[in-house]
């Protein structure tokens, strides 16, 4: 009998900041890697999707990085995170434009909770 091999893989994140330095990471191969939102449960949850590359038994198997946000937040408000490494740190912020100097990181809204977070 075949193993069955799930759709997708969910990996709950700490922080927003997670998920922009994963997301960022990918922009020095020019990769756009967008950060997705949606609502559930009076919460915003943020997300980004990888996939496996190099482990065979996995290799294209799709990976969400997510994190539950308990704030309310304006779309309106909160069009791009934006991150800045410098010698002072990491910075992270949630913006309505972007900023010279940092990585800006669209946010798509998404109305429809995505099939691999129904379960």
């Amino acid at each position: 009998m075949e193993e069955k091999i799930d759709e997708a893989f969910l990996v709950k994140v700490s922080s927003i900041n997670d998920l922009a330095r994963l997301a960022s990471s990918m922009a020095a191969h020019l990769i756009l890697m967008p950060i997705y939102r949606f609502n559930k449960n009076n919460k915003a949850v943020y997300f980004v999707q990888a996939t496996y590359k190099d482990y065979y038994k996995f290799y294209g198997i799709p990976l969400i990085y997510y994190y539950e946000s308990s704030e309310n937040v304006s779309h309106e408000k909160s069009k791009y995170v934006l991150i800045k490494t410098d010698e002072l740190g990491e910075k992270v912020e949630i913006s309505d434009k972007i900023k010279p100097g940092w990585i800006a990181i669209p946010i798509i809204n998404i109305e429809e909770l995505p099939k691999f977070f129904l379960s």
